[in-house]
């Protein structure tokens, strides 16, 4: 089969070899690896590719060489199509961003769904995975304000003019007015007519990330109008208000700001490479900014006068104590458990509804004591206490993640990054389901910590990417003792915004509780593999003015 694969690619290839200006003579890199953005990068690699595609389709078929050959004639006329498509459209970018001095990066997409490294489009190089997918970042050099007004999701007329010229570069029509062949044409538009594109817009990380989520979404649904108007089907269109959720710089400068401010067009050949580039997504963590640490007092020169536990219940008790709190997160569970399938929003920081506001309100209430030592006392705050590894919760879900997010290891110096959802421009709805994390589906978890039952009610998370469904409930029950009172209300009820790190080990749930009821923030570090328990966990609370850390490892609640 190797000699019948290689036979056909080479003479496919024959036909489409280009010539190094040099020599004259026919060019390995001119034909696979050309600098020249306007050269048939794409589409040689693209028939090779098709090529060995189909011939291993073909022998699957009909064990044959005449099988073998046909299915790899086929492939390369298929992979031929694409990579000349893109090879075209990255020759047109080339042009736009030359004419209108735009900032332009172009980067290939793997058959993974990973994205290469990005490169200017008239520099831009190919690979064996070239054909599958492009993502292009647009900015404009003349700055913030050239591509849309001000606080609005009004396309400038400069940035009007620079986007038809993109727009045109990706409509069909156009494209398929360069084939002259009828045939080769109409396989060209039935080809194209599967694609996905998905316009993201991306923001720096000034001001309210709940702000920039929504105007970031708004612009991105503008772009994406805008391509529609030029001829583009709305069926293949998406968009995505990422926020500042996916740096590609450091925000502690401007220039870094500036290269964040972006609207990214994502375009791949179908809907597998598009759900496979949605998974493969993840923030780069290094470029998360933390908060400016608060002013902290002196610890007490004595322990802060605690409040006594109330007697904890009996084993067999707690699993009633629990039911209250519980029940109505365990029947909405239920539905999900059926096919564990819930609408996605991407990415690990995820797209939150706004919590209610009266949720927002700091608890005029007394702050809980929950029996923890002062944080200056307990070493970085991402420390495990009791656990005999010691390592920061980042250190338990990915030995890269350790590094890169030193800095916010400590809960109180990180905020929420909020993005919202990939949407579809024709149905206005989020675009795709994705399965849950083993555990994470909706279910309520729970444990008591000096003696306050603290609960988690609609915890979900997705499994491809880490992001999260839903916001959860947060709620402490102080001094629970169902003898006294089988059926309490909450001293404590907030619906707090999450951030979730995902990472090859597990995955760590970030709750920002804001303040209220002294409560500062709660980390929680979740098995990979599921299970009835967390594998870490950390309450922060302030009390005294101090603040305070205590173990929290929740567990899931059982009837």
């Amino acid at each position: 089969m190797k000699k019948v694969v290689v036979a056909v690619v080479g003479a496919t290839m024959l036909t489409s070899c280009a010539t190094d200006p040099r020599t004259g003579q026919p060019s390995f890199k001119e034909t696979f690896a050309s600098d020249d953005p306007c050269s048939n990068n794409s589409r040689n690699i693209g028939i090779a590719v098709g090529a060995i595609a189909g011939a291993i389709i073909g022998n699957q078929v009909k064990h044959s060489d005449k099988g073998r050959i046909l299915g790899a004639l086929v492939g390369a006329a298929a992979g031929g199509l694409i990579g000349h498509d893109m090879d075209r459209r990255r020759c047109e970018l080339a042009r736009v961003a030359k004419q209108y001095e735009l900032d332009m990066t172009v980067a290939n997409v793997s058959a993974d769904g990973t994205v290469q490294a990005a490169s200017d489009p008239a520099q831009a190089s190919t690979s064996k995975d070239a054909g599958v997918g492009m993502v292009v970042e647009v900015r404009d050099k003349q700055g913030e304000g050239a591509q849309f007004d001000s606080n609005s999701d009004q396309l400038t007329p400069r940035a009007q003019s620079y986007f038809t010229a993109i727009a045109q570069s990706y409509s069909a029509r156009t494209m398929a007015s360069h084939i002259q062949d009828p045939a080769e044409r109409q396989k060209y538009i039935a080809q194209i007519a599967s694609r996905k594109i998905l316009l993201i817009g991306h923001t720096d990380d000034s001001g309210s990330s709940r702000l920039n989520a929504d105007l970031s979404e708004r612009r991105a649904k503008a772009v994406t109008e805008f391509m529609e108007k030029q001829g583009i089907p709305r069926e293949v269109l998406f968009y995505q208000g990422a926020g500042e959720s996916y740096p590609i710089a450091d925000n502690a400068s401007e220039q870094g700001r500036a290269r964040n401010r972006r609207v990214e067009i994502v375009e791949v050949a179908d809907a597998g490479t598009f759900e496979r580039f949605l998974a493969a997504r993840k923030p780069r963590y290094a470029f998360y900014r933390a908060q400016e640490a608060a002013a902290r007092p002196a610890e007490p020169t004595a322990p802060a006068a605690q409040q006594k536990p109330a007697t904890p219940a009996a084993p067999a008790k707690l699993a009633k104590e629990k039911a209250a709190p519980a029940k109505l997160a365990e029947a909405k569970a239920a539905d999900s458990r059926t096919g564990a399938r819930v609408a996605a929003v991407t990415p690990a920081a995820s797209a939150q509804p706004a919590p209610p506001a009266s949720s927002r309100a700091r608890s005029s209430g007394p702050a809980l004591d929950f029996g923890g030592m002062p944080l200056a006392k307990s070493g970085a705050l991402a420390s495990i206490g009791q656990l005999e590894s010691n390592k920061s919760y980042f250190s338990l879900i990915s030995s890269a993640h350790a590094s890169e997010m030193a800095d916010l290891a400590d809960c109180t110096r990180d905020r929420p990054r909020l993005a919202h959802g990939v949407k579809s421009l024709a149905s206005g709805k989020t675009y795709r389901t994705s399965e849950f994390l083993p555990g994470l589906y909706g279910k309520t978890w729970t444990d008591q910590v000096n003696a306050h039952q603290i609960v988690l009610n609609k915890v979900s998370v997705l499994a491809g990417d880490g992001s999260l469904a839903n916001l959860p409930e947060f709620k402490v029950y102080a001094n629970y003792n169902p003898a006294r009172n089988s059926n309490p209300a909450p001293d404590v009820s907030i619906s707090p915004e999450v951030n979730t790190y995902l990472g090859e080990r597990g995955l760590l749930y970030r709750v920002f509780l804001d303040g209220r009821a002294g409560l500062s923030c709660v980390d929680i570090v979740f098995h990979s593999e599921g299970g009835p328990a967390a594998k870490a966990g950390r309450i922060v609370y302030e009390r005294g003015a101090v603040q305070y850390a205590a173990d929290f490892k929740p567990k899931i609640y059982q009837k």
